[in-house]
């Protein structure tokens, strides 16, 4: 009778210390995914205020692939922009970006990615028309003028048409890629990584390993706090020494 009541007590006993174990995990596991969460809304909140006088060494870059829309063959130094289509900041960023192909000319080579901050179906119409102008051989001259359509406000569907038409694009092959599921999905899935890549807005640029936030101004310049800023040429120049 002793025996049966010191082995009830023993395996009451487990059970209480299995109970208080799992507690112990559940608790553990609640905190560490409320650091995790705390720390990923910090980071995309430090982000969002930095603007364009902030940059990062980034832990994860990313690299040129075969679906991005590339300028120039520089092998010196990879510059990649995540930009918006359809945004004016983007616009403004692409006039600093050709200072800096004018001034470096092929020591560096440029990536350019569509990120759809906005959120809008024109951007993502506009993404893919710029792709398929670069796989015509004519993507930088129809994102220029893409870009000169948002300064003006006059970016639409009709107006990627004809700016197709402007630039002498095949307008049967543009209208074939423009509506080319396989081409869809190539250009979005570059648009949903930007997340492996701590990528939160547009312009965001990788220069080599670092990590831009912001439309960078092209000149250094002193911010708000009289704290003197880099700017994207000598982001550049340090990173090609």
């Amino acid at each position: 009778m002793e025996t049966k009541k010191t082995v009830r007590v023993i395996f009451i006993f487990i059970l209480a210390a299995l109970a208080v174990f799992g507690l112990i995990l559940f608790f553990n596991n609640h905190i560490e995914e409320k650091q995790d969460l705390l720390e990923a809304s910090e980071m995309k909140t430090e982000s969002e205020l930095s603007g364009n006088q902030q940059s990062y060494a980034a832990a994860n870059f990313p690299v040129i692939s075969e679906d991005d829309f590339v300028s120039g063959n520089g092998n010196s130094l990879d510059i990649i922009v995540y930009e918006d289509y359809g945004d004016v900041f983007s616009a403004d960023f692409a006039d600093v970006l050709k200072q800096a192909r004018a001034e470096f000319g092929d020591r560096v080579r440029l990536a350019y990615r569509p990120f759809n901050f906005s959120h809008t179906d024109l951007s993502d119409e506009a993404a893919q028309a710029v792709g398929c102008a670069f796989t015509q051989g004519k993507g930088e001259e129809f994102r220029d003028m893409l870009f000169q359509s948002v300064h003006a406000n006059q970016l639409n569907a009709e107006k990627l048409n004809s700016l197709a038409g402007e630039i002498g694009l095949n307008q049967e092959d543009f209208q074939g890629c423009l509506t080319n599921p396989e081409k869809k999905e190539r250009i979005g899935k570059l648009s949903l990584d930007a997340g492996n890549f701590s990528v939160y807005g547009a312009p965001t640029v990788f220069v080599g390993d670092e990590m831009i936030v912001g439309a960078r101004p092209y000149e250094a310049f002193v911010d708000s706090n009289g704290d003197e800023i880099e700017g994207l040429k000598q982001v550049i120049e340090r990173q090609l020494k």
